[in-house]
């Protein structure tokens, strides 16, 4: 190193000179040599951090956080093909975690002092933090593999993905992060050539250059030319424009499939960042003794209460579909996903195995369609189910398997994402179909023992004090439910309008409905009353009008699940125009129901974006969609 540098960059030219040495290696990385990196990573952090301190040369160290990353051994790249073992998860998961908490606490310590403006280091820095938010740890299953961090990995008694949010927050500044748009696209299929000549040369026609740094050497051909295909892409007649999105795809590669995001900057250079192998995530423990189709079946009803998990019949025009084992286990570990305050949203929800949309246009890019009432595919031939059910198309399991979701050690199939936007639905859907059949029973069989009850006081001796007890009880009813009806009116009209998109003008239509249920919970307690005093007049034996009323008074508390969902999309909407959160697909800005339904299965599937784009919106969902008012999210 030249003794005429200051410390800092001392440092940093010591760092430049690893990376060279690692880009001209061509020696196999085994264990002990991965451990040596990860030490020496870790000597330099601490040198870095020392110099800093002492020359305090903001820029310098800068560049140093955006390159160390860059030679982490802990990568999906860097494990491309890698047989892990139990030694490994026990010596390189525990070095590598302890090695990137020093970092994200040396991030957390000085960046706010270091006041640095270029967006270019705050941007590399993010992209490595994305890279290396990953471990190597036994799975579900046992096998020990790359994974994405998880809260139960710890550094100094601090979740990793708490420090990681910390220092992504840190660096937006408490803001939103950079606009992107996700193409969920699907590139025609194709095999790899036996030969990649002019590849470049072919990209650079298209208008685009390639950063294969963080590229396994043994893939990088066929990414290449994968990256190739995509500049190549055409939509709707018109070339596809790359710049400023991201674009998941698994891919062919030699031996098999990866998957990758394309990362496009403005420029139109595309970074290819390798997400992982192109494998079914490991099926979720409750799964693992299920191996058979009807197995399978029976365990995601019981799991998730679903209603049932159907094939589809043949109709007129329409094929038979049939779930395959394979299908229910991707299904199943998708569903797995689901956050725990939604699951409700399932319960007496049907999974419909189905054949394909009729038109390939449309069938590229819905693989699934929710139902709360009888239409569209349900009209030819029975459902498979009854409503509310959620259609699964052969796209889910065929072409969406062409590109891919998740973060990298967590990635999965494209078709994840379409059922996780389908479940974004059944959440703002289902549970007014659940609140209907809640009030079809209490009309049916509570009503019953209603009339029976009526039916029987009639026919007991009356006296002056009996009659104005029964008239009292049978007029407080009668109020309750004439308030309730105006209720119930109150709370579908909200649905009706709220479903897909916000109204110009909501205020009428919301204190409407606020009033009528003030009036609705208003009478349940002088029926209530009313029920008691004529309780007090009946033999002891026969006292059944206030067990009756109690059942009886449940109404208003079920009607408000008929505009819940409504509310929630009309929350969302608002909540999302208060922090600049903006549809950040295609798809998504055709309406607040399919933005919700986009911005849903981006959360359960790589929620770490999610927060990078717009973390308040991360924390109002993980907050379980919470009304306005004074909500204020925090970083955690």
């Amino acid at each position: 190193m030249d003794p005429g540098l200051s410390d800092s960059r001392a440092v940093l030219s010591k760092l430049i000179e690893v990376r060279q040495a690692l880009a001209a290696s061509r020696v196999a990385v085994d264990r002990q040599v991965r451990a040596k990196r990860l030490k020496a990573m870790a000597a330099l952090l601490v040198a870095a951090c020392t110099a800093y301190d002492h020359d305090k040369d903001a820029f310098t160290f800068g560049d140093f956080l955006s390159q160390w990353l860059e030679i982490s051994p802990i990568t999906s790249a860097e494990l491309a093909g890698v047989a892990l073992t139990v030694e490994d998860g026990d010596t390189l998961g525990n070095d590598w975690e302890r090695v990137f908490g020093a970092y994200l606490l040396a991030l957390l310590d000085r960046w706010p002092a270091m006041s640095l403006t270029d967006n270019r280091v705050r941007d590399r820095i993010l992209a490595g933090l994305r890279r290396c938010a990953v471990t190597v740890r036994p799975c579900a299953d046992g096998a020990v593999r790359l994974r994405a961090l998880t809260r139960q990995d710890l550094y100094q008694d601090t979740a990793l993905p708490v420090l990681t949010r910390r220092v992504v927050h840190l660096l937006l500044g408490g803001g939103n992060g950079p606009g992107l748009t996700l193409y969920r696209y699907v590139l025609p299929p194709y095999e790899l050539p036996t030969a990649y000549a002019n590849v470049s040369r072919d990209i650079e026609g298209e208008g685009y250059t390639t950063d294969l740094s963080f590229v396994p050497a043994h893939e990088r051909d066929a990414v290449e030319y994968a990256v190739l295909r995509a500049t190549e892409m055409t939509l709707k007649g018109a070339p596809l424009d790359l710049r400023g999105a991201v674009w998941p795809l698994t891919i062919p590669v030699p031996g098999g499939y990866a998957r990758y995001e394309l990362v496009t900057d403005h420029n139109g250079c595309v970074r290819a960042e390798r997400l992982g192998d192109g494998a079914a995530r490991p099926l979720p423990a409750w799964l693992s003794r299920a191996r058979t189709v009807d197995e399978r079946k029976a365990s995601l009803k019981e799991t998730f209460q679903l209603g049932g998990v159907g094939d589809r019949p043949r109709g007129a025009a329409r094929a038979e579909r049939k779930w395959t084992a394979a299908e229910l286990g991707q299904v199943a570990s998708v569903l797995d996903r689901i956050p725990a305050g939604d699951r409700d949203a399932l319960i007496g929800t049907s999974l419909v195995r189905d054949v394909a949309l009729t038109s390939d246009q449309v069938a590229s890019f819905h693989g699934g369609m929710t139902h709360v009432g009888m239409g569209g595919d349900d009209l030819d031939g029975p459902p498979a189910e009854p409503t509310p059910h959620v259609h699964c198309y052969d796209v889910i399991f065929e072409k969406m398997a062409r590109t891919a979701c998740g973060p990298p050690g967590d990635c999965g199939p494209g078709g994840d994402d379409t059922v996780l936007h389908e479940i974004g639905h059944v959440v703002t859907m289902c549970p007014h179909e659940q609140a209907l059949r809640a009030l079809a029973r209490l009309r049916d069989k509570p009503r019953t023992a209603y009339e029976q009850l009526n039916g029987y006081l009639r026919t007991l001796p009356t006296t002056d004090q009996f009659v104005a007890a029964f008239t009292a009880w049978t007029l407080a009813y009668g109020a309750y439910t004439d308030a309730n009806d105006a209720f119930a009116d109150a709370a579908h009209a909200c649905w009706q309008a709220l479903r897909t998109d916000v109204p110009a003008n909501p205020e009428a239509l919301l204190t409407r409905y606020a009033e009528a249920q003030k009036t609705a919970v208003a009478t349940a307690e002088p029926t209530m009353k009313a029920a008691r005093d004529l309780d007090a007049l009946l033999p002891a034996q026969e006292r059944k009008v206030v067990r009756v009323t109690e059942v009886l008074l449940s109404r208003h508390t079920l009607i408000p699940g008929l505009a819940a969902p409504g509310f929630t999309l009309a929350r969302f909407a608002a909540y999302a125009r208060r922090v600049g959160f903006v549809p950040f697909t295609a798809y998504g800005q055709s309406s607040n129901k399919e933005f919700f339904a986009e911005t849903y299965a981006l959360y359960t599937t790589d929620r770490e974006r999610l927060w990078e784009l717009n973390w308040r919106m991360c924390a109002w969902m993980e907050d379980g969609y919470p009304a306005l008012g004074s909500y204020e999210p925090t970083v955690r």
